[in-house]
């Protein structure tokens, strides 16, 4: 497998020795293949090695779309991502801030920086507070976007504001349905575990504390 990507990357294609006008007389013949197709092979790959979980081949890829293609804003917000996943949190906050920079009203850039601090394993970027600023910012910007709601929750969780974020991911679901958006199961499945999540800490605080626990 690996060699069969090797040789679709750099474009290899073999000839018979008469249908070439030149080159080296094995009958090799070395073809470059357009920018934009090879971007796009290289998303599709990147995308597959995600899908399996392998974040470290993911993050190779990706880095090589970055090199064919160092202009492209979006880009820098799939690797950032990626690099989240990967737990490569210096990588991903330098992009992510100097997208902000680049695009301060742009509501993706937030969210996944607001994601990345809210969620970092590394305490050294683990900043609820940080993470709830960006989130509020995405929101002004994007107000109807599910995926900020559950990056607002998840701060508000961290932060131990279990009331704030319970409410935030319930907004979440709420925006989901009403626009019916196509989600995978994978993402129902951690949205679901999600409010399971906010739901149980805030019942917990409320038990503490002598409160009445509200039913599902």
């Amino acid at each position: 497998m690996k060699t069969f990507i090797s040789l679709v990357m750099v474009g290899i294609f073999l000839l018979p020795a008469s249908a070439q006008e030149s080159g080296p007389a094995s009958g090799l013949l070395v073809t470059e293949r357009p920018k934009e197709e090879r971007i796009h092979f290289l998303m599709t790959l990147g995308g597959a090695y995600m899908e399996e979980g392998d974040t470290d081949s993911a993050v190779s890829v990706y880095e090589r779309v970055l090199e064919l293609e160092p202009e492209e804003f979006e880009i820098y917000g799939v690797i950032s991502a990626v690099y989240i996943s990967a737990h490569k949190y210096a990588e991903a906050e330098k992009i992510l801030l100097e997208q902000i920079e680049t695009d301060p009203d742009a509501f993706r850039p937030k969210n996944n920086l607001a994601w990345l601090y809210a969620t970092a394993t590394d305490p050294a970027f683990r900043d609820g507070h940080k993470a709830i600023q960006l989130a509020q910012e995405a929101i002004v910007s994007e107000p109807y976007s599910h995926h900020v709601w559950s990056t607002l929750a998840e701060a508000y969780y961290v932060t131990g504001d279990y009331e704030k974020a319970y409410r935030a991911i319930r907004h979440m679901a709420a925006l989901a349905i009403q626009q019916n958006i196509s989600i995978t199961k994978e993402a129902v499945d951690n949205y679901n575990a999600q409010i399971r999540k906010c739901k149980r800490a805030l019942d917990i605080q409320k038990m503490m504390s002598g409160e009445e626990v509200e039913e599902l």
